[in-house]
């Protein structure tokens, strides 16, 4: 069966071997005839650390009314291999052991074609709720299990929802009375690479160093013995330089009961880490090609939270490349807050493979994420979005990360050196908004209040930079700022300019007057198709930097040097005056991986490692599932949430407990056999 994902809805697979209420068709059988297989099965299912669903060969016959209590044992009997003794007289019915030569499926459609049988199923087991695991900030994951509790250092309180409602997570725990294993299961992280040397991942990292292949199935030189690929930079270490996929990689497969930080959904796993957004992010071909490293490599559940506007063919191949190898491919919805029905795209959310799952965010609450997209479309076949899983506050593996938000200092210990008279010495404020300027603040009083027409200008042959020395972490493998930058200065030709503003940066605690030159593009001058490092005016029109216009700092980068310098320069000619610039929202960042840190983040990158956690539970418990078979799974277990009937094609938080344990019969779900 194929499932399409906008035309057909991923229905629940009804097997016509299915005969009777609460059957599971699909574990393992045990043949009892055969004790020392049924003793060996046992013990590589405890090894496993996974729990038998019901007791082998034995089943319970429920006898219809008209059939006397005094005939239930020879009912029974004519039946069964044997009875085992067990006789209900209210409840009408016996138990009882199959013939050694059949199956459980066998069995129960035997016994349900006689005319005196109302029902029959497995001689279920129920086990004692899993413990929480010894891992000393587990409390803090409340998308496994929540009872209520504050989050410390929250980082997201949207709608009061720290603390969260009890019993509103993934019941994790239930989940783990079946089992706490993925280790049949290889899960892809593709991202920004993984710390695999994080001390509560490295045990459950993919062994590649005996062997891998590359997108188009040719062996790697030297194996994978660092866990995977790098597409990004084009080697096989595929470490994170900048934390997002170590917190994916960790919410899917940190070590459980290790007494460690954290706890995984799948408390050991294979994580396989596929590196294919690089500082500033990825290009379709890097993660086409990384799906393809996935599947060649032998992961079943590969896990993107990544996303785009644009739909791109490669990728979309290469899931399709996924699907006819029977791989579950599960995608973040994205953080704009959008309906993908009405107001944006999101890719590969949006593609229609039927192994595609996309992920909105849930609060602790259960409460749609406001940053979370969503997809309200009539038709629910349609909609992008399908299921919602915990994706606020989500604490997991991250690394050392210093920021600055200068507006909030008010830029008060940047500092200024000046030939001429350039950067003013203070800043301005206009409407709580924080900025340097140059002069004085006309210039911002017009383009931001409209409360003077009048402008100063800037002094003649000047030459001023303000600029200010941050501290960053030893051997940072990510520094990026970002800013917002108008100049008005003098135009000399289409690449130069007489007056202009230039952003500076050194890896030294000095002026950086002397050090690299930031480039960059904007849009609102006639310089089509150029990065400029002089920015002023075209015309009559000011240069205005892209607000979303973030750089990364190379050379702050690796070493063991602590500094990093940002200025903002200033240069006048001789003749003609005009109104200089301005520079506000200055941010920095840098990040260096580490072995022992932990972090929380919010996301539907954070609820997608959530939902492939659960999926990787499921197909490892059961082998024989297809992809097909663990979203029905999935459909099948879900809760339905308020928040998400609307929003979501099946209206349904992921929920791991229901999903491994098939206790409840399925209702709601349309069944279509094709």
């Amino acid at each position: 069966m194929n499932f399409n994902k906008k035309s057909i809805s991923k229905l629940l697979i009804v097997a016509t071997m299915l005969v009777a209420t609460n059957i599971l068709i699909s574990e393992p059988v045990f043949n009892l005839d055969q004790t020392k297989l049924d003793l060996d099965a046992l013990r590589a299912k405890s090894k496993a650390g996974q729990k038998l669903p019901y007791l082998p060969g034995e089943v319970v016959i429920t006898f219809k009314k008209q059939v006397p209590d005094s005939e239930l044992v020879h009912q029974t009997s004519k039946l069964a291999a044997s009875n085992t003794g067990v006789l209900n007289l209210k409840g009408h019915f016996a138990t009882a052991r199959l013939f050694g030569s059949e199956t459980m499926e066998e069995g129960l459609a035997r016994i349900k074609k006689d005319p005196n049988v109302e029902s029959v199923e497995p001689r279920y087991l129920y086990y004692k709720q899993a413990s929480a695991p010894n891992d000393p900030e587990f409390a803090r994951l409340w998308g496994l299990s929540n009872i209520g509790q504050t989050v410390a250092s929250p980082s997201y309180t949207a709608n009061s929802s720290n603390p969260g409602t009890s019993g509103k997570d993934m019941n994790v725990l239930g989940a783990w009375d079946v089992t706490t294993s993925c280790n049949n299961t290889i899960v892809a992280v593709l991202d920004t690479g993984v710390t695999y040397t994080h001390q509560d991942l490295v045990g459950n990292m993919w062994d590649g160093s005996g062997g891998c292949v590359n997108q188009n199935g040719v062996a790697i030189g030297g194996g994978c013995p660092n866990h995977g690929y790098d597409f990004a930079s084009g080697d096989n270490n595929p470490r994170d330089e900048e934390g997002h996929g170590t917190h994916v990689a960790m919410t899917i497969g940190a070590v459980g009961n290790n007494n460690i930080g954290i706890s995984g959904v799948c408390q050991s796993a294979k994580i396989m880490a596929v590196r294919v957004l690089g500082l500033g992010g990825g290009t379709n071909d890097n993660i086409a090609n990384g799906i393809y490293f996935a599947v060649r490599n032998g992961a079943k559940v590969i896990n993107m939270s990544l996303g785009g506007s644009s739909f791109s063919s490669a990728i979309d191949s290469a899931i399709e490349f996924a699907r006819t190898n029977d791989v579950l491919v599960v995608v973040a919805a994205g953080n704009d807050g959008k309906n993908l029905n009405t107001d944006g795209a999101a890719y590969p959310c949006e593609n229609t493979n039927a192994n595609v799952i996309c992920i909105s965010a849930l609060d602790q609450k259960h409460a749609l994420a406001n940053f979370s997209n969503y997809d309200s479309n009539g038709t629910l076949t349609s909609r992008a979005a399908d299921f919602g899983a915990p994706g606020t506050n989500i604490y997991s593996g991250y690394g050392t990360e210093v920021s600055y938000n200068e507006n909030s200092t008010s830029y008060s210990d940047w500092t200024y050196s000046t030939v001429g008279t350039a950067w003013a010495s203070s800043t301005c404020t206009l409407s709580n908004y924080k900025m340097l300027v140059s002069a004085d603040c006309t210039l911002a009083n017009v383009l931001f209040d409209s409360s003077v027409n009048t402008m100063t200008t800037m002094a003649l042959n000047t030459e001023s930079i303000v600029y200010k020395n941050f501290t960053i972490p030893a051997g940072a493998t990510n520094v990026s700022l970002s800013h917002f930058i108008v100049s008005v200065g003098e135009r000399q030709n289409s690449t130069t300019c007489y007056d202009y503003i230039q952003a500076k940066y050194s890896a030294t605690a000095s002026n950086p007057v002397a050090g690299t030159t930031l480039t960059m593009f904007d849009g609102n001058i006639a310089f089509p198709n150029q990065y400029q490092s002089q920015l002023c005016r075209n015309g009559g029109t000011a240069f205005v930097s892209n607000s979303a216009d973030t750089k990364i700092l190379t050379n702050c980068i690796g070493g063991a040097g602590t500094n990093c310098t940002v200025g903002y320069r200033l240069v006048t000619d001789t003749s003609g005056a005009y109104q200089g610039g301005l520079v506000g929202d200055v941010f920095l960042t840098a990040w260096a991986p580490s072995t022992t840190a932990y972090t929380n983040l919010n996301g539907t990158s954070m609820a997608t490692p959530n939902a492939a956690g659960v999926a990787a539970l499921i197909r490892s418990y059961n082998p024989s599932f297809t992809y097909s078979d663990v979203i029905t799974k999935l459909i099948e277990g879900g809760v339905t949430e308020t928040a998400l009937t609307g929003t979501t094609q099946y209206g349904k938080a992921i929920n791991a407990n229901a999903s491994l344990k098939h206790l409840k019969q399925v209702t709601g779900v349309t069944a279509v056999l094709q």
